[in-house]
């Protein structure tokens, strides 16, 4: 966990979200989590595009939203579209470090290319607006399975209507719009639970971001094909899967 000097003006912010990622907050299972092997191609066969890694673009690009690296097919954008999603907040979901569902823990599909580059191969119905800290029942961290107890969901809750009034606050008083990030909104706050904000009128609060993961270990993973993940019990399915 990283330690950050703030003012005082934002301790009381800063200070009630920190304490809900303590150190000594484990996990509380030890059993790895399904990481799935595919190759770009695969990848981009499933409706995701990772440049990066060589794959032709697909028809709707991330770059307005933060992530030149991806772009979705049609068929995918129109999924999540008929589930209330826009293409800027299936960007930004896309653009998340998240492991597990906050809502019920259970453990989101996702593609790994490398330490740094994972795709989830679904998300939750609470993403659809980009605000998930605000809208999902924040029962478990996004990045590790840790069921938070009530007093640190309320510690959570509160802090993101806090953000919510700055960030909202910054963009009527700047004329915002695109990509910036949370040191944009002075006052010497830093939260690393952020990849980076969207300000769009696509998005219903004005506003999105891409959640970051967490600054301790990662949980340890297990690589499997995608045959092998459908088989698990106690995991969310692909977005194709729900189509089938």
């Amino acid at each position: 966990m990283k330690r950050v000097l703030i003012s005082p003006a934002v301790i009381s912010l800063a200070g009630i979200w920190i304490l809900a990622f303590l150190p000594n907050a484990q996990a509380q299972t030890d059993a790895p989590v399904p990481k799935i092997i595919l190759s770009a191609q695969e990848l981009r066969s499933l409706g995701i595009a990772v440049h990066s890694q060589g794959a032709e673009e697909l028809p709707h690009s991330c770059r307005d939203s933060g992530n030149p690296d991806l772009s979705v097919s049609d068929e995918m954008l129109r999924h999540f579209t008929a589930r209330g999603f826009s293409l800027e907040s299936l960007c930004l979901g896309l653009s998340s470090w998240v492991l597990f569902d906050p809502e019920t823990g259970r453990t989101i599909p996702r593609v790994a290319f490398s330490h740094d580059l994972e795709i989830p191969l679904n998300l939750p119905d609470c993403f659809k607006n980009a605000v998930p800290f605000l809208e999902c029942d924040n029962r478990y961290v996004h990045w590790e399975h840790y069921e938070f107890p009530e007093e640190e969901q309320r510690a959570k809750l509160e802090h993101a209507h806090k953000v919510d009034e700055m960030v909202r606050d910054y963009i009527a008083r700047n004329g915002v719009s695109g990509v910036f990030s949370i040191e944009a909104l002075g006052q010497g706050i830093f939260d690393s639970s952020f990849e980076w904000f969207l300000a769009s009128p696509a998005l219903p609060r004005g506003y999105g971001y891409a959640l970051h993961g967490g600054e301790g270990d990662d949980p340890e993973s297990e690589d499997v094909d995608l045959s092998t993940y459908r088989k698990e019990s106690t995991v969310i399915s692909t977005w194709q899967d729900e189509d089938q």
